[in-house]
Parts: C-alpha cells; sequence; structure tokens
C-alpha cells in the first residue's frame, strides 16, 4: 500500500527551532510526537530511495508527512503491499549504499513501537538494491484507524552510539509512514424465506443466512441503517413494511461485509379497519325504519359490508355508505376488502322504536267571557302522559309547552279555536274538535275613584257625595263595600269614618266594576314646647320641644324678648341672641288637616352684678372687684384701663380676686378706671370702676 500523504500542520512549536544561518546536517523521523524522535546524520552514501534531503530538527506531524513537505520529498524508500490482518505480507525496501536496516510497525496503534513482535527487521546487512522484508500481520492489528511504521538505514545499531526505534545515528537515512491495515470483510449475507404481509399482517420478514459462524455480529438494513445484533448464521428479520432493502454484516472484528441482493416487500392493504358509525337515524312519526351512515371503508377496490345479525351482505365502493331500512333492534357491521380481508364488528347501532303518534287534544269545559273578564279559557285533556309537550292553537298557530294530561288555555277572545298537540319525540296528533268562544257581555263600566279630602277628628266623610264618583260612567248604580269581594255592605257611606272601603258601580246590564277608596281622619296633633328655662348672663339655649311625630311639622318663633333659631323647624333646635330678662317663645304643630297646636317655652336671662366702686383697704369690707354670676361665662379675661386708656392690668382667667393692684402689685391710687370683661359664653361686657383708698 502506498504511503498516505495528507497535509498537516507541523507540531514545531514545543522545539527548539536552530537559527537561521545554522546549515542542516541531519534527516528526522516525521511520526507523531509519541513517537519519538529518530535522526540520521546525512552522508550521502546510504540511503532508501531517493537522496535524503536535511532537516533543522525534529519534526513529528499528525500523518508523519512533515519531511515530504519541508524541502524534498525523499520518503520513497519502502513499498507497502495492501496488508489483512492476519497475512503474510511482502515490504520493499529499495536501497543505496551497504548499511543495516532496522524496521518498527506499531501494529496495535498505541502511539509507540514497545510492544512484542512492532520490531519487524534487526540489523539486517543489506546493500545497493531492493530487499524484500516478508511479514506476518499479526490478526489483531488496529484497522480502525491508520497507524505508522518507521524504517532506519545506517549503521548497526548496537554500535557505539547505540539507537533504537529512537536516538541518534552518525549515517544513513530514516523513513516514517503512515499505513493502514485492512481487515478480511465477512461474506454478504444471503436472502432465504421472504414471507410478504397478508390479512393479518401489515408487514413482511425474511430469512437471513451466510452470516458470520463465530464471534457476534450485527446485521444492517439499507437504506434505514436500522441494525440487528447477533450471531449465528441464521437470522429472521421481521417488520418490514413495504419497500426495497439490502443488508450488509459486520463481524465481531468489525469488518463490514458487501451488501446483500435486493428485497422487495410488496404493499398490502392488511385487514381494514371496523366500519365507524357517524349517524344513526332513528325511525321518525312517519318513517317506520330507521339507518345508520358508515365511514372507514376501504378507500381503494371494492368492498363488501355484512350487517349483524342475519348476514345480509352488499357491496360497494368509497370510504362512506348509508344503510337503511333498519327496523327496531341492535345491529353491527364488518368490511371485508378486495383482497378477502375482513375487519372486526363496528360499535353497535341501536335502532329504537318508532316513536307513537298523540290523539287529538279533548276539548272540556269552556269558560265564556264575562262583564269583568274580557275573554275566555278551555280545559284541553287527553294530552301525552309522559315527556314535554307543545300544543298549538288554531287559528294563529300559538303554541304553548307543558306537562301532564291536562292544561288550560286562557285569554281566548269570541271565535271557534281547534288544537293539535306534538309529543317529546316530534310526532302531531290529529287536530281536535272546535271550541267555541262567545262574545263579551257588557261593555263593563269604567269606575273611577277620587280618593275624598281628609277631614279632622271627630268629622266624618261622605262617600255619596259626586265628587268621589266624579268621571265614572254615566248612570251607574254605586253600592258600598267593606272588603274588595263586595261582600260585605258598609251600612254608613254618608258618614265614614277613617278606613278602607270599597265602591261597586253597576250598569243596568247588569256588569260592574268595583275599586278601593280611602277615608282619612286626622287627629288634632300635640305639641309639647319643653320646660322653662333661667339662664345667668347666656344667650343662647337648645331647645327641648317634642319631636312633632310622622306627617307632622313643627315650628318655633319669638312670641317676646328676642331670639333667633338655628332650624325653627327643628324641635331641639338652638335658639341665639336671647334678650336680658323674659323670653317667650311658641312651638306650633300642624298636620295641615286640622288647626295647628301650640305650646309655649319661657327663657329668662340674668344679667351680671358688676360693682361700680372697691375700698382696697383689705379690712374685709369690698376689698375685691367681685362679678356676681361669672361662673356661668367659662373662662373670662378682664382689662383695666386708666383714664388715658392705658391697660393698668390685665387677667386673661379673672376668678374675682383682683383689689386694685397694677401689673407690679403696686396699689393704684385712688380715682375712676374703666374695664372690659370678655367671656367664652355670653356677650362682652364694659364699664368704669371707682377705687376708693
Amino acid at each position: 500500500m502506498n504511503k498516505l500523504l495528507i497535509v498537516s500542520l507541523i507540531l514545531a512549536s514545543s522545539y527548539n527551532i536552530a537559527p537561521a544561518q545554522q546549515a542542516a546536517t541531519s534527516d528526522f523521523g516525521d511520526a507523531p510526537l509519541t513517537y519519538g524522535s529518530a535522526d540520521h546524520i546525512v552522508s550521502g552514501n546510504s540511503y532508501m530511495g531517493s537522496a535524503p534531503d536535511k532537516e533543522l530538527a525534529y519534526q513529528p506531524s499528525p500523518e508523519a508527512n512533515a519531511d515530504d513537505l519541508n524541502g524534498t520529498d525523499d520518503e520513497d524508500g519502502v513499498t507497502f503491499p495492501e496488508m489483512f490482518q492476519g497475512a503474510r505480507v511482502t515490504i520493499q525496501v529499495k536501497i543505496t549504499g551497504l548499511a543495516y536496516l532496522n524496521a518498527w510497525v506499531d501494529w496495535n496503534g498505541d502511539g509507540d513501537f514497545n510492544d512484542n513482535g512492532e520490531r519487524i527487521a534487526s540489523n539486517l546487512l543489506r546493500s545497493t538494491g531492493t530487499t524484500s522484508l516478508s511479514v506476518t500481520v499479526p490478526s489483531n492489528a488496529i484497522f480502525s484507524k491508520p497507524t505508522f511504521a518507521r524504517f532506519r538505514f545506517g549503521p548497526n545499531s548496537t554500535n557505539k552510539p547505540s539507537y533504537d526505534d529512537t536516538g541518534s545515528a552518525t549515517s544513513g537515512e530514516v523513513e516514517d509512514y503512515q499505513i493502514k491495515i485492512s481487515c478480511i470483510a465477512p461474506d454478504a449475507p444471503k436472502l432465504g424465506t421472504v414471507t410478504q404481509p397478508d390479512c393479518g399482517l401489515t408487514t413482511g420478514s425474511v430469512v437471513v443466512n451466510g452470516l458470520p459462524s463465530s464471534g457476534s455480529w450485527t446485521l444492517t438494513r439499507l437504506p434505514d441503517g436500522s441494525a440487528l445484533p447477533g450471531s449465528g448464521t441464521t437470522v429472521t428479520v421481521s417488520g418490514l413494511a413495504p419497500g426495497t432493502y439490502r443488508f450488509t454484516v459486520t463481524n465481531s472484528t468489525g469488518c463490514t461485509s458487501l451488501p446483500s441482493p435486493e428485497l422487495t416487500i410488496i404493499g398490502f392493504t392488511g385487514t381494514p379497519s371496523p366500519p365507524v358509525v357517524e349517524t344513526i337515524v332513528q325511525p321518525t312519526c312517519i318513517l317506520s325504519t330507521g339507518g345508520t351512515v358508515l365511514t372507514g371503508l376501504p378507500a381503494t377496490g371494492t368492498w363488501t359490508l355484512t350487517r349483524f345479525p342475519g348476514g345480509l351482505t352488499v357491496p360497494g365502493t368509497g370510504i362512506t355508505t348509508t344503510v337503511s331500512g333498519l327496523i327496531h333492534g341492535t345491529y353491527t357491521f364488518t368490511v371485508t376488502n378486495s383482497a378477502g380481508c375482513t375487519s372486526l364488528p363496528s360499535a353497535s347501532v341501536v335502532i329504537n322504536l318508532q316513536p307513537p303518534t298523540p290523539t287529538a287534544p279533548a276539548p272540556g269545559s269552556v269558560t265564556h267571557p264575562t262583564c269583568e273578564v274580557p275573554s275566555g279559557s278551555v280545559i284541553i285533556n287527553g294530552l301525552p302522559s309522559t315527556g314535554t309537550w307543545t300544543l298549538t292553537r288554531f287559528p294563529g298557530s300559538v303554541q304553548s309547552t307543558g306537562t301532564g294530561t291536562g292544561t288550560t288555555v286562557s285569554g281566548l277572545g269570541q271565535g271557534t279555536y281547534n288544537f293539535t298537540v306534538t309529543n317529546a319525540n316530534g310526532c302531531t296528533s290529529p287536530v281536535s274538535s272546535d271550541v267555541i268562544i262567545n262574545l263579551q257581555p257588557g261593555p263593563a263600566p269604567v269606575l273611577v275613584i277620587t280618593n275624598p279630602a281628609s277631614v279632622c277628628s271627630p268629622s266624618t266623610v261622605d262617600l255619596t257625595n259626586a265628587a268621589v264618583t266624579q268621571g265614572s260612567t254615566p248612570g251607574l248604580t254605586f253600592s258600598y263595600w267593606t272588603d274588595a269581594a263586595g261582600t260585605i255592605a258598609y251600612p254608613t257611606p254618608a258618614q265614614a269614618t277613617a278606613g278602607n272601603y270599597w265602591i261597586k258601580g253597576t250598569t243596568v246590564s247588569g256588569c260592574s266594576a268595583i275599586r278601593p277608596v280611602i277615608v282619612t281622619v286626622a287627629q288634632k296633633p300635640p305639641a309639647n314646647a319643653g320646660p322653662d328655662m333661667i339662664l345667668e348672663y347666656l344667650f343662647s339655649a337648645t331647645l327641648q320641644a317634642d319631636e312633632p311625630g310622622i306627617n307632622l311639622t313643627g315650628n318655633w318663633s319669638v312670641v317676646r324678648g328676642s331670639g333667633e333659631f338655628t332650624d325653627p323647624g327643628f324641635a331641639k333646635t338652638t335658639v341665639s341672641n336671647l334678650a336680658v330678662g323674659e323670653n317667650v317663645l311658641s312651638w306650633t304643630v300642624s298636620n295641615t288637616v286640622c288647626q295647628p297646636t301650640v305650646d309655649y317655652v319661657s327663657i329668662t336671662v340674668t344679667d351680671l352684678l358688676i360693682p361700680t366702686l372697691i375700698t382696697p383697704d383689705m379690712n374685709g369690707k369690698n376689698d375685691y372687684f367681685v362679678i356676681r354670676g361669672i361662673e356661668t361665662l367659662g373662662k373670662t379675661s378682664l382689662t383695666v384701663c386708666d383714664r388715658r386708656g392705658m391697660v393698668v392690668f390685665e387677667n386673661p382667667a379673672y376668678d374675682n380676686l383682683w383689689h386694685g393692684l397694677d401689673y407690679n402689685g403696686n396699689p393704684l391710687p385712688s380715682d375712676t378706671y374703666f374695664f372690659r370683661l370678655k367671656p367664652e359664653n355670653g356677650r362682652s361686657a364694659t364699664g368704669y370702676l371707682v377705687i376708693r383708698r
């Protein structure tokens, strides 16, 4: 086999590169780095193939081609035949000169030449010409990837300096090669019995013979590459869909055979699927038989549909068919395709009994219009006892639904009517007999009632007054009742007391109408203005009148004195700006019917007692400026000024303890002074005060 030449990167970065000016003297091996460095000083007297070129340094490469790509391709001394595992081969080595030949092959591909049997030539003295090396390739030699060989032609490897697969020699040449060892492929598989698809199975199978008798193997199906491992000389391959196949076998050493002859599995429709029940048509009120629509039938060829029970067969084509004329019962169907394969039964088709048609409705009691009711009614009997029915009235086709054997149809004007009934199955009866509704008697009167105006107790109301029934149909006769049905007469309608009554108006033809009337008698309202009050220098108060009650109104007003109300209509409102002395207020309650009721409340406001003279000599008599009633005013400020208007004393919360001292506690001289009181509650007060010492 010729040496493989593939360009790759030279792995030289890990080695020292000689300076450019240094001359190359040696030939270096170029196998991958794991095989180590081997070199010979080039003398020109002994070499392999064409004369070697020289390199500056060791040049390992992944494909042993660095020497080929650097300078002259001088690695041409060795010719390899095709090498098979376990075969005896002859390797030719072209030699020039007289020297010793040493050679190694990495049979197991582990990256070195150190294993047993990997040295194939040891110090063979050879001269110019072609030397044949007879070598047996190990049966377990690696074939899954390329491996490498090294040939060295030079001095005896045991001479000093000695060398083996690595190291330096004083003359000659080294040549490294990438080689490929072939395996011995097994025979192509042979095809035996072929089983094509049939009704029971939609796939085929084949018996494959001639497989390796020893070890395990892998059978590969082409073109999809499906792999089947096994052992022995025969295997059955099943599950083959329609198509064309070939097979290869790979033995335990990894060698793969040529493909087998072609195998064709013929397409077969197989057993059809059960028919699919798409629609079931039940018997109707008119049609006594049902049917079904079946789908999922064979799309190609002619098929035969078989009905069970009975075994009735029908041929046809296409994926859908309609089966009709089925009486009450349960059915299944099978289909047989053109290949004679029969499906499993379909789902059950249940055909119900024909639904019954109801009898004609039977009119019963008829109620005609009256003076009060303008329409009539009829009781209809003989309706379906089960399910929901629909009753149709003619003319007009007015429909109503219900359940039970009877119903009442109301709202019927004068005329002749007929009825049909449709049961829950949709079946409609014949038409009923005539139902005749008479004309309404009358007409019924128009009765207008106006409730009389309210009166004040003990007065009564006259219900016979024409104003109460004004607007009614003329000529009516009126009667008076205490119930809506007009069964209990009211004996004194001209003197009606408070209550609810009914007035009936009747025409000369006997038609009447009855309407309610309400008599309202109001009671005189009570009024309570609340308790009288006395206020000490306070000019506002909260009134305490009783609330007027439902449908009553109240109102405050001033009778004597003065006052302003926050809300005159509120019983417990606030009154302010009262006058000193007595203030009389009225609380008036009204119901708009009776005369208003009035009650009064008196509020007396007392004035403050402010002295105009004090004699603060501290003898226990008239020493202090005491204002009687100040405690009712809340927090009160006192400001005292002299004649010039200058403030000489001020207390923001006066406590009746001032006795004529100024801000600094010095007695003020006898004179006339002026003061101002400003309380939280009540009005401010001003005046004069004489201090006499």
